[in-house]
């Protein structure tokens, strides 16, 4: 969705003369810090940090949550690479959740899933449909079992008048170039807890250099990587957050008007969305897969199944072979990974959904006559 203005080349521009690329580069109130706070403010939380990339605010949202081996963490089967790779990496194990016909998480099947050994639950809000979050809290609720909501392709989203990203215990955006706002690479990670937020930070800032800036951490430091993301990318995101709600304001008005056409055509089944009144993506879904595909011979649209790649469980090489770079740190090598599948019998109705379902896709500011007279000839 994001555009490139002059105001974000003006930012960078400001940022390359003053020389300061890093927050660590003395004590100013940078980009990045502005972003932070702008963030935190735009998404409702305490705490906004801004990382390199939504796959680092993932693994920064395991490590917060203390994930490691031996742990199980539940996961959707439609989902880009990195959500299971997050605790995967730390040596837990992604056990999968099926979706439902509204192409999230399915609350049914997620609380079938539950073990003793599930430590989180990673929800994702995939293409910007929210997830069914009233019913997956009262199940974490229930279990006790803490939710990160992976928010990475729905930045700015909303889910009955609360921020996508500030719901679950924890959350996680991404601005790479395909998101809602971008600054190239770059992500977020996003909490109300501030023991949480400092580990977070601890780990993605090498558990020592955070103390330069802010010594009002109050947890012992531990060892970390480097996730920091430098104040070009915060400057860039600090004004891409200033079209954002406007952008989704239009966004919503567009994917209201299709629905609309579409419904009154009466030839096509929208798949369900938890929160219709703040959709800014559609999506049809078909009884069957021949029925779709004698509408994909009608229209030229793909089903999800044969376009979404790495979004699919069936297309994620390191789970499917259960393969680490090294075989001690290999999560399906111990007794409590050793069972985990991820052949097409792991998540059978997930294929079948996304074999017979595909995404419409309504430009955020396309014209309204086009927008209508495509949802009618559609």
């Amino acid at each position: 969705m994001f555009e490139i203005g002059e105001a974000e080349i003006n930012a960078v521009a400001d940022t390359i003369r003053r020389g300061i690329l890093t927050r660590f580069q003395g004590k100013t109130d940078g980009y990045l810090a502005r972003s932070e706070r702008a963030l935190a403010e735009m998404v409702g939380v305490k705490h906004a940090l801004m990382v390199n990339s939504g796959t680092s605010a993932l693994i920064c949202d395991m490590v917060a949550l203390g994930i490691g081996k031996g742990d199980e963490v539940l996961v959707s089967a439609y989902t880009w690479i990195s959500t299971p790779l997050a605790p995967m990496l730390l040596g837990a194990v992604p056990r999968l959740v099926e979706i439902d016909e509204s192409l999230t998480m399915d609350p049914d099947d997620l609380e079938r899933k539950i073990t003793p050994r599930t430590k989180a639950i990673m929800v994702i809000h995939m293409n910007n449909r929210p997830c069914n979050m009233d019913r997956i809290m009262a199940i974490a609720d229930k279990h006790g079992i803490p939710v990160v909501e992976d928010a990475c392709q729905a930045v700015g989203g909303i889910y009955k008048g609360r921020r996508l990203g500030s719901i679950g215990r924890i959350g996680a955006f991404s601005f790479n170039n395909y998101k809602n706002i971008t600054c190239g690479e770059g992500g977020a990670v996003l909490t109300d807890d501030d023991e949480l937020f400092d580990r977070a930070r601890l780990w993605h800032d090498a558990g020592t250099f955070v103390q330069s800036y802010d010594a009002a951490i109050k947890i012992p430091y531990f060892a970390g990587q480097d996730y920091r993301a430098s104040e070009i990318e915060g400057a860039l995101i600090f004004e891409q957050l200033k079209r954002l709600d406007p952008c989704m304001a239009m966004w919503r008005e567009r994917v209201a008007l299709a629905t609309k056409v579409i419904q009154e055509q009466g030839r096509y089944r929208i798949a369900p969305h938890h929160d219709p009144a703040n959709a800014v993506s559609m999506a049809l879904v078909f009884p069957s897969e021949q029925d779709f595909q004698a509408f994909s011979a009608r229209s030229g649209v793909k089903n999800i199944f044969d376009t979404a790649g790495r979004h699919i469980y069936t297309n994620w090489p390191p789970l499917v072979e259960k393969r680490a770079y090294r075989d001690d740190v290999n999560p399906f090598l111990t007794p409590e990974g050793r069972d985990a599948c991820y052949d097409a019998t792991a998540a059978p109705k997930t294929l079948d959904i996304l074999k017979r379902s595909a995404h419409l896709g309504v430009a955020w500011n396309a014209p309204l006559d086009d927008v209508a007279a495509w949802a009618k000839n559609l």
